[in-house]
């Protein structure tokens, strides 16, 4: 009786998350965490109020310059190489671990994430479905064309990226393109900001920097070494990879439960907006802090 006194109660408790992963895009297995910087020993402490982004001293690493890169129509071109992809840190989530090096070769990003105006396209064409208003604050009828779309679920990502004859970004794609050879914990090398990306305050806070998602591009500032922007938070990003709670040397899984979702959203805690930060959606994710961009192989080019 008391074996099952205590399942029931774990079930209860794993639907309640489950339920609450639209709004809070809590990964499993995950708590709150207090701000730790990734990779670097020297990483954030709690603060009085546990809110990284009090550390204003920290600021852009001496040696990040951003890397000029081919750019065409909405698409950088990213070089592709060798990269530490992961966590190393002991704080980090089981399942950034174990930092491992990964090579990927040469592809085509989308600078920003997908808008409402150009999914509107692939809806307008009979490829691409509605998304359905499952929220009040989903921003396909926003009337603000330069949102990024939300809202949408795994499969109608790829549609849409298909339709666009570009594909959805492998996990290593999406990591690379937000950190690049670097090993930082936000795109642009620094602390957590609202001047940098639109997430939760700080990571014991229900309050956003801002109501919804921002136009894309409007945090210049947030770009990642090669430019690619709002890496971190907005809207938390579908890839092509299966999820799983482990990940070692070699491909990923080839089937599976749910997708990885990257980069955090406005509904986000900082500490889930981290380039090495891992969240996942199972085909009827679709809530208002999920997005996408698309990619490209590098040949033939666009």
């Amino acid at each position: 009786m008391l074996r099952s006194a205590f399942v029931a109660i774990v079930v209860s408790v794993v639907a309640v998350l489950v339920l609450a992963r639209g709004a809070r895009a809590i990964a499993p297995g995950r708590t709150p965490a207090t701000g730790y910087d990734g990779d670097h020993e020297d990483s954030h402490g709690a603060t009085s109020s546990d809110n990284p982004y009090d550390e204003s001293s920290r600021q852009r690493p001496a040696a990040f310059a951003r890397v000029s890169v081919p750019m065409h129509e909405g698409m950088l071109r990213l070089p592709g190489g060798r990269f530490t992809m992961g966590s190393a840190s002991p704080r980090a989530p089981m399942n950034e671990r174990p930092a491992r090096t990964v090579t990927v070769e040469s592809f085509w990003m989308d600078r920003t994430e997908v808008t409402v105006g150009a999914f509107r396209t692939c809806v307008d064409a009979g490829v691409c479905t509605r998304p359905a208003p499952t929220s009040a604050t989903c921003t396909y009828d926003a009337n603000d064309r330069d949102l990024p779309v939300s809202c949408v679920h795994w499969n109608e990502a790829q549609a849409y990226c298909r339709f666009a004859d570009k594909r959805l970004p492998t996990e290593a794609e999406w990591e690379y393109a937000a950190r690049g050879p670097l090993r930082v914990s936000f795109p642009w090398g620094g602390a957590a900001s609202c001047a940098d990306a639109v997430t939760l305050v700080y990571d014991q806070s229900a309050r956003s920097c801002a109501p919804r998602p921002a136009r894309v591009g409007s945090h210049p500032g947030g770009a990642s070494i090669f430019g690619v922007e709002d890496m971190s938070g907005n809207v938390e990003e579908w890839t092509a990879d299966w999820y799983a709670e482990s990940l070692g040397p070699g491909p990923g899984p080839r089937a599976g439960a749910a997708h990885v979702l990257r980069g955090g959203g406005w509904l986000s805690p900082p500490s889930l907006s981290r380039t090495t930060a891992r969240d996942w959606g199972s085909a009827m994710e679709a809530g208002p802090n999920v997005g996408f961009r698309c990619a490209r192989d590098a040949q033939p080019a666009p």
